[in-house]
Protein backbone atom coordinates (compact mmCIF):
# COMPACT_ATOMS: atom_id res chain seq x y z
CA UNK A 1 0.00 0.00 0.00
CA UNK A 2 1.41 3.68 -0.84
CA UNK A 3 1.15 6.38 1.10
CA UNK A 4 -1.39 8.27 -0.84
CA UNK A 5 -3.66 5.30 -0.56
CA UNK A 6 -3.50 3.07 2.05
CA UNK A 7 -5.62 0.48 0.39
CA UNK A 8 -6.20 -1.79 -2.09
CA UNK A 9 -5.91 -0.93 -6.00
CA UNK A 10 -8.48 -2.14 -7.89
CA UNK A 11 -10.30 -1.91 -11.10
CA UNK A 12 -14.28 -3.08 -11.79
CA UNK A 13 -13.32 -6.58 -12.74
CA UNK A 14 -12.19 -7.13 -8.97
CA UNK A 15 -13.94 -5.06 -7.02
CA UNK A 16 -16.13 -8.01 -5.77
CA UNK A 17 -13.59 -9.72 -4.45
CA UNK A 18 -13.14 -6.74 -1.85
CA UNK A 19 -16.87 -6.60 -0.46
CA UNK A 20 -15.92 -4.60 3.52
CA UNK A 21 -12.94 -3.57 2.52
CA UNK A 22 -11.32 -0.16 2.12
CA UNK A 23 -10.18 -0.07 -1.52
CA UNK A 24 -8.63 2.76 -4.11
CA UNK A 25 -9.99 3.22 -7.55
CA UNK A 26 -8.91 5.79 -10.18
CA UNK A 27 -11.29 6.65 -13.07
CA UNK A 28 -12.86 8.75 -15.42
CA UNK A 29 -15.91 10.46 -14.24
CA UNK A 30 -19.25 9.63 -16.89
CA UNK A 31 -21.34 12.36 -17.21
CA UNK A 32 -24.62 10.74 -15.84
CA UNK A 33 -23.37 11.39 -12.73
CA UNK A 34 -26.42 12.10 -10.75
CA UNK A 35 -27.65 13.17 -7.08
CA UNK A 36 -25.37 11.33 -4.66
CA UNK A 37 -23.95 8.89 -6.89
CA UNK A 38 -20.88 9.18 -8.92
CA UNK A 39 -20.30 6.91 -12.00
CA UNK A 40 -16.67 5.96 -12.87
CA UNK A 41 -15.42 4.63 -15.87
CA UNK A 42 -12.38 2.39 -14.37
CA UNK A 43 -9.09 1.59 -15.42
CA UNK A 44 -10.10 -1.95 -17.37
CA UNK A 45 -12.84 0.26 -18.78
CA UNK A 46 -15.86 -1.33 -16.92
CA UNK A 47 -18.42 1.04 -14.40
CA UNK A 48 -17.96 1.26 -11.00
CA UNK A 49 -20.71 2.87 -9.29
CA UNK A 50 -19.52 5.98 -5.96
CA UNK A 51 -22.00 6.76 -3.21
CA UNK A 52 -21.02 10.50 -2.31
CA UNK A 53 -24.14 10.77 -0.12
CA UNK A 54 -21.51 11.30 2.88
CA UNK A 55 -19.31 13.60 1.08
CA UNK A 56 -20.05 17.39 0.14
CA UNK A 57 -16.46 17.95 -1.72
CA UNK A 58 -17.30 18.88 -5.60
CA UNK A 59 -15.80 16.83 -8.26
CA UNK A 60 -13.29 19.55 -10.02
CA UNK A 61 -11.75 17.11 -12.82
CA UNK A 62 -12.56 14.89 -15.70
CA UNK A 63 -10.39 12.20 -13.65
CA UNK A 64 -10.59 11.40 -9.83
CA UNK A 65 -9.21 8.61 -7.24
CA UNK A 66 -11.57 7.66 -5.00
CA UNK A 67 -10.82 5.34 -1.27
CA UNK A 68 -13.66 4.18 -0.22
CA UNK A 69 -15.69 0.75 1.31
CA UNK A 70 -16.99 -2.03 -1.06
CA UNK A 71 -20.72 -2.90 -0.01
CA UNK A 72 -22.32 -6.32 -1.52
CA UNK A 73 -23.62 -4.48 -4.15
CA UNK A 74 -20.33 -3.75 -5.54
CA UNK A 75 -21.04 0.01 -5.70
CA UNK A 76 -17.91 1.75 -3.37
CA UNK A 77 -18.95 4.27 -0.54
CA UNK A 78 -16.62 6.97 -1.20
CA UNK A 79 -14.76 8.26 2.67
CA UNK A 80 -12.12 10.85 0.25
CA UNK A 81 -11.29 11.38 -2.85
CA UNK A 82 -8.74 13.43 -5.05
CA UNK A 83 -8.62 15.44 -8.44
CA UNK A 84 -6.44 13.66 -11.20
CA UNK A 85 -6.68 16.16 -13.96
CA UNK A 86 -8.20 15.69 -17.13
CA UNK A 87 -4.39 14.08 -18.43
CA UNK A 88 -4.66 10.64 -17.13
CA UNK A 89 -3.32 7.31 -19.12
CA UNK A 90 -5.73 4.46 -17.29
CA UNK A 91 -4.35 1.76 -19.34
CA UNK A 92 -1.45 2.40 -17.57
CA UNK A 93 -2.85 2.86 -14.39
CA UNK A 94 -5.22 -0.80 -15.26
CA UNK A 95 -1.05 -2.56 -15.65
CA UNK A 96 -0.38 -1.21 -12.32
CA UNK A 97 -3.19 -2.59 -11.00
CA UNK A 98 -2.88 -5.85 -12.67
CA UNK A 99 0.53 -6.43 -11.62
CA UNK A 100 0.24 -4.88 -8.02
CA UNK A 101 -2.75 -7.75 -7.23
CA UNK A 102 -1.67 -10.39 -9.03
CA UNK A 103 -2.80 -12.79 -11.51
CA UNK A 104 -6.67 -12.76 -11.32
Amino acid sequence: MSATCPARRINSTIVGQHVGQTVCVVGRVKPNTQGGLMYLEAADGGDIVIDRSNTSREIGSEYVEVIGMVRPDRTIEEMRSTDFGSDFDLKMYNEMVLLSNGPL
